[in-house]
């Protein structure tokens, strides 16, 4: 069952895209970039100081502390999470790389976990090295210890700025804010899809949504003014933003319907998350009647039978897409209704479950697994909670 679990977790591109500047002046990344793994940075030239060829964040955070402060809190600097090295500890080297191919994808940061694997230690952050910081700095902005960014931000200038300046300075291109940046690891290519849909189909589905045909791109949303945060569906403010919640109370029923009207692509995009629209009918002294309780799940659900990965169901809503629920009223007055959302639903009730049934009781990967499985569960949360009257007769 080992390797199904580590093909849901990372199920992703190899080869990498490689967007294409528009603009003739811009010089656009060059060929490879997103070729993963990404190569070794090698060494740095004899004529920079310790700190320019040094490419762990702490490093970077010298020069660009508000950077890091907000990388910090992000998701990417986590993506070496729990789950996932408890994983990591039973795999080989080969499927090791597979996962740290998206999660920690510095050539240095499989050496340093390697490393700290054959001294038993991998389990541990603090011996983890540089793969412990995740999707870090270099893995966006540092290619053979050459550095690349975006577009000046008050100028819009691209190109090669001054050799004299810290690490020979940086080559600037739009392609820092293009959609497709993200697609080496938020966009699984069609020759591994289910049911005809990669798992993750995000650059697709942004092309296709009213947002991607109007230009807004995924760093609209999720790097507002080039914050380095990637709010996402496990920040409730970020995922109500995108939706549209309506309660209808009428004579016979409640009616809660969701929209997906500003999420950029379908909700939830990956096959981890679940949402629920939940209605039900309170008592007198306000109490949910648990009986009265109807439900509707957003999702899709892939599962492997047999000896091959099938679609479920996909209820996710593209973008302008509602779903909805009913309850009749009965004999009741009033009536809550929310949605519910659970980030990293398929983790819990899939990988993680199963894994702590396999693992050993006392191994370092299980004990990785249940903090794992404790954070999933404690990522849940509730939105558009709503306590509905009954309309008088």
């Amino acid at each position: 069952m080992k390797r199904i679990f580590f093909m849901v977790l990372i199920w992703i591109a190899s080869g990498g895209y490689v967007a294409l500047a528009q603009d003739a002046s811009d010089p656009g990344l060059p060929a490879g970039y997103w070729a993963l793994p990404l190569p070794a940075q090698g060494q740095a030239p004899e004529s920079w100081s310790a700190i320019e060829a040094r490419i762990d964040p702490p490093s970077c955070a010298e020069c660009h502390e508000d950077k890091y402060k907000e990388w910090r809190g992000s998701f990417h600097s986590r993506a070496f999470s729990p789950g996932l090295v408890g994983q990591l500890l039973t795999y080989s080297k080969q499927d090791a790389q597979s996962c740290m191919n998206c999660h920690a994808p510095l050539a240095e940061q499989a050496e340093a976990f390697e490393a700290a694997r054959r001294q038993d230690v991998g389990h541990r952050s603090e011996d983890q090295g540089i793969a412990a910081s995740g999707v870090s700095c270099a893995g966006c902005h540092v290619r053979g210890h050459a550095r690349f960014g975006p577009p000046q931000r008050d100028s819009g200038v691209v190109g090669m700025g001054d050799p004299e300046s810290p690490h020979g300075g940086v080559l600037r291109t739009q392609d820092f804010e293009r959609s497709e940046f993200c697609a080496a690891c938020h966009q699984f290519p069609l020759d591994q899809a289910v049911n005809g849909k990669p798992l993750e189909n995000t650059v697709e589905e942004w092309k296709a949504s009213p947002q991607g045909k109007n230009g807004q791109t995924c760093q609209s949303c999720h790097m507002p003014q080039r914050q380095h945060a990637w709010r996402g569906i496990h920040d409730p403010k970020m995922t109500a933003s995108g939706l549209t919640a309506t309660t209808q109370s009428l004579a016979d029923k409640v009616v809660f319907m969701v929209a997906n009207t500003g999420v950029g692509h379908a909700f939830p995009t990956y096959v981890t998350p679940v949402a629920v629209l939940h209605a039900v009918l309170l008592d007198e002294k306000d109490q949910p009647i648990m009986s009265s309780e109807t439900t509707y799940v957003i999702h899709r659900r892939v599962d492997y039978l047999g000896d091959a990965w099938v679609e479920t169901a996909d209820t996710r809503l593209l973008p302008g897409q509602t779903a909805r629920v009913e309850i009749a009223w009965g004999e009741a007055r009033k009536a809550r209704v929310w949605l519910e959302v659970r980030p990293d639903e398929y983790y819990h009730q899939a990988v993680y479950s199963s894994l702590l049934n396999d693992l050993p009781g006392d191994s370092q990967a299980r004990l990785l697994i249940s903090r794992a499985d404790d954070q999933a569960q404690a990522s849940v949360y509730a939105l558009f909670e709503t306590t509905v009257e009954r309309r008088a007769r």
